[in-house]
């Protein structure tokens, strides 16, 4: 899954009141399980289908929504600040497809940085800004996305839009083409910085106190500079991911 599943967890929480609110005040912990697919942009390369246990806690000094985590650094008003690492499933291995064969592994990586939050009353505005913590990329992105829920008794609604941007170190490594990659049809391509806009529906229900199901269906349109790269068939992306929570 991309970015947004790893923060798709927490966000559920949100979007269930009846999950938040039940059980102690201090903390909670929920598990359960979710799967989707990702619709990737390289040619030849295959729906990616994933199935993620999910583990999400949160007390008053850290929000875990596994493979993501927060350290909770205060708040001004009604603006929360955070520390946040989660683990990206952007990359590739040259089997993945006959187009890539004699590429190097793009490796996944672990993201690094820091994240504000403003409730503003007409819903959530984030930002968030990373780097790359291991190094494979050595690059940044810079996040900002809107969401507003609906409630509907026990369905909520919660639509989002967003941008990214990446810098000319991530989009090179993910979807350059060095000299010594370079063959007839796959030519030498160099990264440039390029901003994403993003957009999603996620949907929960309640069906019980203690739990729920959810939909979450995402798209994302590349960007010039990831469009241009030889490596990339289509200048979208999409996601879907399903699954259940319980609360304990």
């Amino acid at each position: 899954m991309q970015a947004h599943v790893l923060r798709l967890a927490a966000a559920l929480v949100i979007s269930s009141p009846a999950l938040a609110q039940n059980g102690p005040p201090d903390s909670l912990t929920i598990a359960g399980i979710g799967g989707g697919a990702t619709l990737e942009p390289y040619r030849g390369v295959d729906t990616k289908a994933r199935v993620l246990p999910l583990l999400i806690y949160e007390n008053q000094w850290v929000s875990v929504a596994l493979p993501s985590v927060g350290l909770k650094l205060g708040s001004t008003g009604p603006v929360k600040y955070r520390l946040v690492g989660r683990f990206g499933f952007d990359g590739y291995k040259a089997k993945d497809s006959d187009y890539l064969r004699g590429m190097d592994r793009r490796k996944e990586s672990l993201w690094v940085g820091g994240a504000a939050i403003w409730d503003t009353g007409m819903g959530e505005l984030s930002l968030e800004v990373t780097g790359d913590a291991m190094g494979n990329s050595k690059g940044r992105m810079v996040a900002v996305e809107y969401e507003k829920r609906f409630d509907f008794g026990d369905l909520a609604v919660t639509p989002r839009l967003g941008a990214r941007s990446v810098d000319r170190k991530y989009v090179d490594y993910y979807f350059g083409v060095k000299p010594t990659e370079a063959i007839t049809g796959r030519p030498v391509y160099l990264g440039k910085s390029t901003t994403q806009a993003e957009g999603g529906l996620r949907l929960t229900y309640a069906t019980g106190s203690n739990e729920m199901l959810f939909l979450d269906v995402s798209g994302r349109l590349l960007g010039k500079a990831v469009e241009d790269s030889p490596l990339v068939e289509r200048r979208y992306q999409a996601s879907m991911f399903a699954g259940w929570l319980y609360r304990f």
